[in-house]
Formats: structure tokens, sequence, C-alpha cells
């Protein structure tokens, strides 16, 4: 394979923009069959740089994408690295059964025992790999040999419940798009768009992958009725595994984070749970991206890649250098530190951990006036109807993963975008401040109490935080979403017309909000397709066929932040 011609395309130019000129002009690859411990070949295709050495680094990536995933990855061989890409067991020219998670550590740990033992490895390994690739990172993380230098974790977490689920609501278009994307279904590897846009409304989901597959997917129907997270799946397995991965991390690690990524919150708390003497030779950079690793919002972002560079390459080249090769940073890199790029002063700043999460601004909900008040008063309630059948439509979220693939060329609703006009439906209650008179800097989780009451057994109550500018316009920030019985759990019960307070904290992000903005909060009962809609009963979500209407109730309530 003729590589020599990347180098001459602009998006090669463009990634590598800042670096040195790359040490060689082609590369070449070949195909090697790995046996496996049952005796499974699994297919690596390992790039070469064309030149005159005997042994060099190694970074090892193992995808269940096939080459449509690899883009940005060979590219490094040009830079002096042996770059090995494994298709995972059951995927692509690999021999197995494709089970999502079930064989990637002993599969991992048998490749890397084949990888550190090939006569052109130089004794230096590091892992890589986005998502699903970063699990199989995690998942090797404490049975690592001493060849293994590094690991750089990107947009994926390891806590596989709360990335299922929020306050048990599925993050739907994330992981029934996933199916539809990596189903492993014959005659369906090109078929995502078409499977993903049957699924989307099919009624009960349990049966959705028969109807659209044309068998049972028993994975995905574990995910879609594991509502709880002491149900089995969650841990038990790899997925048991990996929430305890974190601490046992003895190896630097170089995180990717993008702040509306699904995986965001997650990867925060894993950094949060690296052993110290780790994360003291560690870096986390969260970037304004989404889970593909592209600008998502209505505002401008400068900056957002002079640090990373486009697709990480620039900072990956980077570390891998320091790490591998022992040479010195190419760029300031300040190692034990978040370098988070901060909304509104548009640039990155260098964070410490644990943070100095204290309180800067708290506003009561008016049910009166609709506004966020600084002071509580007496109010009166607000109801609106749910119907199921309308479903509030997703604008802006930290969710969904497959709205890139799907929507293909138009405009996607992830990250932070421009809302629509308050109450701009009955099912839409909004709530705006007063403009704030001094600047303010959003640094800690935003949390929300929020008294509610519904006619149903169960029901949702979403809240989306947005930042409204001097015009006007209210671009999204940050939203969480709950049902009533998550929040009597261990009762599992709610007695219709009771009113209870729902206690939301949200997923970090740093912002800056001017002097002259105010604060927009949009209530709301659904979020669609990022989340599944809610029945409106108490049955699991995935096996209700007959959704009721409901009766919302707000009381009031008060935002910290």
């Amino acid at each position: 394979m003729n590589f020599e011609e990347e180098l001459k395309k602009p998006y090669f130019k463009e990634i590598t923009n800042g670096l040195e000129k790359p040490y060689y002009k082609d590369i070449k690859i070949k195909d090697f069959n790995v046996h496996m411990r049952d005796g499974c070949k699994l297919m690596c295709h390992v790039s070469f740089p064309i030149g005159d050495y005997k042994s060099l680094p190694c970074i090892l990536m193992r995808t269940p994408y096939g080459m449509s995933s690899l883009r940005f990855f060979h590219e490094m061989s040009f830079y002096g690295y042996i770059c090995i890409a494994q298709d995972c067991r059951g995927c692509f020219e690999s021999e197995g059964e494709w089970v999502p998670a079930k064989h990637e550590r002993d599969d991992g740990e048998d490749t890397l025992n084949w990888l550190k033992n090939q006569p052109w490895c130089d004794g230096n390994i590091a892992l890589t790999g986005t998502s699903y690739l970063s699990m199989n990172q995690y998942l090797l993380a404490d049975i690592l040999p001493p060849e293994v230098k590094t690991l750089n974790i990107e947009v994926y977490s390891p806590y596989r419940y709360p990335l299922m689920y929020s306050g048990r609501m599925f993050h739907f278009e994330a992981y029934a798009g996933w199916l539809a994307y990596n189903s492993g279904v014959k005659g369906f590897e090109d078929k995502g768009d078409e499977a993903y846009n049957k699924m989307l409304h099919f009624s009960p989901a349990i049966r959705a992958d028969e109807a659209v597959f044309g068998q049972k997917i028993d994975w995905y129907r574990d995910w879609i009725t594991s509502v709880d997270h002491t149900a089995d799946i969650w841990n038990s397995g790899a997925y048991g595994i990996l929430p305890d991965i974190s601490k046992k991390i003895k190896v630097p690690v170089l995180m990717h984070a993008g702040w509306y990524d699904p995986h965001f919150d997650g990867m925060f708390h894993s950094w949060e749970n690296l052993p110290e003497a780790t994360r003291e030779k560690s870096l986390m950079i969260i970037t304004p991206t989404n889970h593909k690793q592209q600008l998502c919002a209505d505002i401008d972002t400068p900056n957002a890649f002079s640090f990373t560079g486009k697709k990480f390459i620039k900072s990956k080249l980077n570390w891998f250098g320091h790490f591998l090769k022992g040479r010195d940073f190419f760029q300031e890199t300040p190692l034990g530190k978040i370098r988070a790029y901060v909304y509104g002063k548009n640039n990155y700043m260098d964070f410490s951990y644990p943070f100095e999460d204290n309180k800067k601004c708290t506003l009561f909900f008016d049910t009166d006036n609709k506004m966020l008040c600084k002071k509580h008063l007496n109010m009166n309630i607000i109801k609106y109807l749910y119907n199921p059948k309308f479903p509030v439509p997703t604008c802006g979220s930290e969710v969904i993963m497959t709205d890139y693939m799907y929507h293909k060329d138009k405009k996607t609703t992830e990250g932070r975008r421009l809302q629509p006009k308050p109450d701009y439906r009955k099912d839409v209650i909004t709530f705006l401040s007063e403009s704030f008179k001094y600047d303010v800097y959003i640094e800690k989780p935003i949390e929300i109490w929020l008294d509610v009451a519904s006619s149903a057994k169960d029901t949702a109550f979403s809240v989306k935080i947005s930042i409204v500018n001097e015009n006007g316009q209210a671009y999204f920030l940050r939203q969480g979403i709950m049902t009533i019985i998550s929040q009597n759990e261990g009762k599992n019960i709610y007695i219709p017309n009771e009113k209870i307070t729902l206690h939301y904290k949200l997923v970090r992000v740093f912002a800056k909000i001017k002097k002259g903005m105010r604060i927009r909060a949009d209530i709301s009962s659904s979020d669609f397709p990022a989340f599944h809609i809610h029945p409106n009963t108490d049955n699991i979500w995935s096996r209700e066929e007959n959704p009721v209407t409901a009766e919302q109730v707000i009381f009031g309530g008060r935002i910290e932040f």
C-alpha cells in the first residue's frame, strides 16, 4: 500500500501543521494472523516505515470497526513507529464470534504477548484508540507487560451503567445507533443508516432487533432491559471489571476528552480514580468536541485544536515521542494537570485536581413569573401535559454519538446548539434569569433541585440549561434527565400526584458567563432521540406497548453553580 501520496493531501498537511517533517517518505502494510489461546486467529494490519532500521517503538490499536477506523493511525508510521491495527474477534478479517467486550481482555493479552516478542518491536509499546478501542485498553490496564510504557485513552468511560442510563433514562440514540452500525449481522455491514431509521420509532423497543435484523440480539436486549445498576450485566464479565481498572493503572496516561462526548463524565471520574503517582505523570486534555473529535457548536470556538492538533495527532506524537523514544516534549506539557478548553474565554486553562468547587451562584425557580431569581418566593404551580406520542426533539446534547453518522451532511444536534424560542411548546416550560452584572465562571457541576409531581406511576423530568447572550440567543450548555422512580431508588414506587424533589448533578463543564448574559432553564419530560421516550408507566420502558399521557406539575426548586 503506497502512502507517499498521503503526505501531499490537504488533511495530512492540516493535522501535522506545526510538527516537524515526517522522518520517512513512505510506509508499507503487512498482514499477520495471530493465534489466540483458544486457536482463533485474529488479523493484524501492521504498518512499517520504509527505511533502514532493525526495530522501532510500536503502537497497538484493537478495533471492531475495520479499515474505516484507521485514518490518522497508520500515518504515525511516517514519524518512526510501527503501528499495529488488529480486527477484534468476529470482525472483518478476524475469526470467531462478535460479542461486544466478551473476549477483549484475553485477546488483548495474547496479542501483547505476540507483539512484544516480534524482532521489529524495540521493547517500547503504547496502546491507543478511541471509544470501544479505549475500552480494549482499560481491559488490559492491570495486566500490562513491562514493554507497555503508556496508554492513550480517548473518548471512553469505563463506567458502563451510567454511560447507558442517566436517571434510568436510556441513552437511546447513542446505543440503539451503535447496534444499528455494529450488529454483527451479515448483510447489514453497510446498512447502518437504514437499520437505525427503522429502530428509531419501533415499539416496543424489545422487538426492534427481530423486526430490523431478522433475529434476536441478546446483548442489546440485555442493555435495554437492565434498567437498574444492580443488574448482573453491569457487575459481571468485562463490564464488571472496568469500574475498578483506573485505580490499578501504573503507566502514564494521555486522556483525550470532549466536553460534548457522552463518555466525558466517566472519563473525568476515571482521572479522579487514577493512583496519585500515576496521575502526576499523566495528562487529561478536554477539547470543545463531540465523540468523533469534531467541533459541535453554533458559536465560535477559536483555538480549539491549538494544543492537540486535528484528530489529536499533535498531542499524540508529542506524548509518544517522550514515553516511547525518550525525547523531550516538543510543546509545553503540564503533567499531572487537566488542560481544558473554557467556553467564553475561548482558550485553554490548566487545572489541578482536586478542584475547589466553591458555590458562586444560587437561583430559585419563580413559577409566578417564570424567572430564575436570587430570592426564594411564595409561588403558584405550573402544570403541563406530557404525551409520549409527541416527544420534545433533541436540540443540544452531550449524549448523542450516532448523530454525526445518521445525518451525514445535515446539521447535527449534539453540543452547544442554538435553542428555540422560550416556551416554544406547551410541554416545555422556560425560566429566565436577569442579566448578570459581572462575569461568572462555571467550573463546578451545576446542581438542580426540582420539586414536581405527576399523575403517572412513573415519568421523567428533563432540565436543560443554556446561556443566553446579549441578543437573546440561547445556546445549550448542560442537561439533566431522570425518572421519578430513580429518585426513589430502593422503593421503586411512586404514588401519583405526590410531591417529590428530584436532585440533578449535571456533567461538569467550564464556561464563562459574561456580564450582560443570562441563564435559561427549560423543563420538559422528554428529549428524543437522545433519551428513550418515557411511557408514563412503571413498566420497563423497552417492553411497554401502551404509553399514557400524564399531567405534570412544577412547584419550584433551585439551581446552584
